[in-house]
């Protein structure tokens, strides 16, 4: 790597965490702002850590009691290589082509290859801040608890840095062929839509053709009965996998070694294919991404711009259109929310759904108990965390940009217009609630009362989680940026979605272990959803009294 790319690669990093900054807080109050930052966001880094680190090291003392706890290796890596892999395409197809340092950076003297190893080097350090989180400290715990030598550290910190890499190039290869086909097409917004969910797809496709492996009834059993036999399934799910676990597994120093080296080589076969065909073809997708557009005089069909129509449904209307017309907000704030949850689910029962004497194992057989307080928790759970990945009312401010100002001139009283806001946040969640709602059915066969209470609680736990979600856009809004890709990718607002769903999944996990002696699952159910169908008034009631001074920051 030349210093031209490390210099590039600085460069291009710098750029995207300074534009997080808004013009306000560069100049009110900078460095009492900026160590308030800094308290925060450490204090959620804490926070995060701590929640992870206490589930990874309840999970681990259980795979230690069956000799399994190699399992966790497994699990662990793989979290990374899916989250990686998914997370990368969104990151991807921005850094690499819809950034706007493009139309500075093009023109330079610098070589197509040097400027897709610079890109794809900022696309690595942005993923390795989230891999600090659920690697290292899961890893680390791991470590500790199985008594692990001063070896296993410094394999975990090699596996780390280097399994994460190749994820990282799939998904950004991937970006690279279908944009070499930009120049081609005459509408740009829309191509970028179509290359983003081509992916996805062929990302699919690969996840279920290596996770759909068989294995008998026989061989499950023999993988049971030894020591760490069922890391033996994971290992085949992804390229390099059983090269990092066995670098951090093998008993022998010699192996491991061996191991890790392999998964170094391999990585960096990887990586300069990955450069060699990258130079290729990035031109083509950057130059025809830059002047490729759709430019049409439409004629105004003025019967229908004054149309009579409810100020509801104009006003949801036009957030909708907002979402949907515009691709990077559509693939932003909609898009993962339609396509995590697919993809996820559709890979789980791909990984459970094997086979016992020729036919499908029927699951909802093999649970007794199918009202079971457990089952409630886990469905809830679940639903928490693909909510995670809505950010609609957590930009439903930011969106608007300086427009946003005239929400405090139309006449239109500001409550209301946070509440028609949140709604479209709140029909994404409720359609996520039924889709995960309909998965679980389909596989182990609930009772049908029981799943409409799941199905309302979960329904209501998405319309606190939107109501909260805009509260921190109207606290925080980012209302001066220079283009779309900044209002999401830039804005800091969005890590908060995540850290309600952990903050719910947690509590929720916490009430269950309190109440699962004493009180019936159906009660339990109706208990959470009278819970928080009150802190939504709570809530509600708070921004209602509170939302002139919210709207004091939209100028």
């Amino acid at each position: 790597m030349n210093n031209k790319v490390i210099s590039l690669t600085r460069v291009i990093f710098k750029n995207s965490f300074q534009n997080m900054e808004t013009a306000k807080s560069k100049t009110e109050n900078k460095n009492k702002r900026k160590i308030g930052m800094i308290v925060l966001y450490s204090l959620i880094f804490i926070y995060l850590a701590v929640i992870i680190g206490v589930f990874s090291n309840g999970l681990i003392k259980e795979l230690i009691e069956i000799n399994q706890e190699q399992m966790f290796l497994g699990l662990i890596l793989i979290t990374i290589a899916g989250f990686v892999l998914i997370q990368s395409i969104f990151s991807a197809i921005n850094i690499l082509y819809y950034s706007k340092d493009n139309e500075y950076i093009l023109p330079l003297p610098i070589k197509p290859s040097e400027i897709v190893a610079a890109k794809t080097n900022v696309l690595l350090i942005t993923e390795y801040f989230i891999i600090t989180i659920i690697g290292l400290i899961p890893l680390a715990i791991y470590g500790i608890l199985t008594s692990a030598n001063i070896f296993y550290y410094i394999s975990m910190l090699i596996v780390l840095i280097v399994f994460p890499i190749i994820p990282v190039l799939l998904s950004s290869l991937l970006i690279l062929i279908i944009m070499s086909f930009a120049k081609f097409t005459k509408n740009r917004n829309r191509f970028q839509l179509i290359a983003t969910i081509l992916v996805f797809i062929v990302v699919f496709a690969l996840s279920f053709t290596t996770s759909n492996t068989k294995t008998t009834p026989e061989e499950l059993v023999k993988m049971v009965t030894e020591a760490n036999g069922l890391v033996e399934i994971l290992k085949g799910t992804f390229p390099t996998l059983g090269m990092a676990l066995n670098g951090l597994t093998n008993q022998s120093v010699i192996n491991q070694i061996l191991n890790l080296s392999l998964l170094v080589i391999t990585t960096l076969i990887v990586y300069v294919i990955y450069i060699v065909i990258g130079q290729k073809l990035y031109l083509k997708g950057a130059v025809g991404n830059l002047y490729s557009g759709k430019r049409t005089s439409k004629k105004i069909d003025e019967t229908k711009m004054y149309k009579k129509s409810s100020l509801s449904k104009t006003y949801i209307g036009k957030e909708f259109k907002t979402l949907l017309k515009n691709p990077i907000f559509f693939m932003q704030c909609v898009l993962p929310a339609i396509l995590f949850p697919i993809l996820i689910i559709g890979l789980a029962f791909a990984g459970i759904k094997g086979e016992q004497n020729g036919a499908p194992i029927d699951f909802a057989n093999m649970i007794t108990d199918k009202s079971s307080i457990y089952i409630g928790m886990g469905i809830l759970c679940a639903i928490q965390f693909f909510l995670m990945f809505i950010y609609i009312s957590a930009t439903a401010i930011s969106r608007d940009g300086q427009t946003a100002m005239f929400m405090k001139y139309i006449p239109v009283p500001l409550m209301k217009q946070i509440d028609y806001k949140v709604i479209p946040n709140i029909i994404m969640t409720t359609f996520m609630s039924i889709l995960t709602i309909i998965m679980v059915e389909y596989l182990l066969k609930l009772p049908i009362m029981y799943l409409v209470l799941i199905t309302i609680a979960g329904i209501i736990m998405g319309v606190f989680q939107s109501y909260i979600s805009i509260i921190v856009d109207l606290k925080r809004p980012k209302l001066e940026w220079n283009s779309e890709y900044a209002v999401v990718k830039q804005n800091m607002n969005l890590i908060w979605p995540v850290i309600l769903g952990i903050l719910n999944i947690t509590l929720i996990v916490i009430l269950t272990l309190v109440c699962r002696s004493f009180i019936n699952s159906y009660i339990f159910i109706m208990f959470i959803t009278v819970m928080y169908l009150l802190l939504i008034f709570i809530v509600r009631n708070y921004i209602k009294n509170n939302v002139n001074k919210f709207f004091e920051k939209i100028y």
